[in-house]
């Protein structure tokens, strides 16, 4: 054998050898894929999606998703079950904040739409603690809007402007921050403010009924009804 004949032996060997390492371990996974991203923070802040996986959906133990799944069409407001092929690449052959996985889709079991999202938007209180409220002015009507894709909601109480996050929202549950942020101001209706809020912090679940969302707390009493604005 040549010189050449060497060198092209040795230049293919290598080449063989090179994807052999990259494409170091192939194998299929079963992903689900939540119906809203969540902001996140990589290289810089952005929206990741999130997964779970296994054959059986746990909507409790979402994780965050900071790569891609080629081929992969992904429409906000359903809910997701891939099978995908995985291939871990070699880590010396991809940048240091790259990652060492590669996902490919190989079919979208099941496309379910997510009936949660119907919470998302603008509601106006109509009922606290199964009464009707009683309001001198429309101006001092509490309010909240839930905004799913940042997993937040922000308001007003009689008049002061609140805004806080949501801790748990999986099936009927729902549960939200209680350390609520509020502006200070003293309003006329202190009492159906403070109500409101104090309402919030004990929700534990929610059921959407008749453009009505209904808050229930721990014992499955309703203690808030809002309705949602056209």
């Amino acid at each position: 054998m040549n010189n050449m004949n060497k060198i092209i032996s040795l230049i293919i060997g290598a080449l063989m050898l090179t994807a052999c390492a990259v494409n170091k371990t192939n194998s299929h996974q079963v992903i689900w894929v939540n119906s809203s991203k969540v902001p996140c923070t990589g290289v810089a802040p952005m929206q990741c999606m999130q997964i779970h996986t296994g054959n059986e959906l746990n909507k409790d133990n979402w994780t965050l998703f900071y790569d891609e799944i080629e081929g992969f069409n992904y429409v906000p407001g359903n809910i997701y079950k891939l099978k995908v092929s995985v291939t871990s690449l070699d880590p010396s052959s991809v940048p240091a904040d790259a990652s060492t996985k590669k996902y490919k889709l190989i079919e979208v079991i099941s496309k379910t739409p997510d009936t949660k999202l119907n919470l998302n938007d603008i509601w106006v209180l109509t009922h606290l603690n199964g009464t009707p409220i009683s309001i001198k002015s429309e101006n001092e009507r509490p309010q909240m809007e839930i905004n799913l894709s940042e997993n937040r909601v922000f308001g007003k109480g009689a008049c002061n402007r609140f805004n806080g996050s949501i801790k748990k929202l999986s099936g009927n549950t729902l549960n939200f921050d209680e350390r609520m942020m509020s502006t200070k101001m003293m309003c006329q209706n202190m009492k159906l403010e403070d109500s409101f809020f104090r309402a919030l912090a004990e929700t534990n679940s929610y059921q959407i009924k008749n453009n009505n969302l209904h808050f229930f707390n721990g014992d499955k009493k309703e203690i808030v009804r809002l309705k949602k604005v056209d």
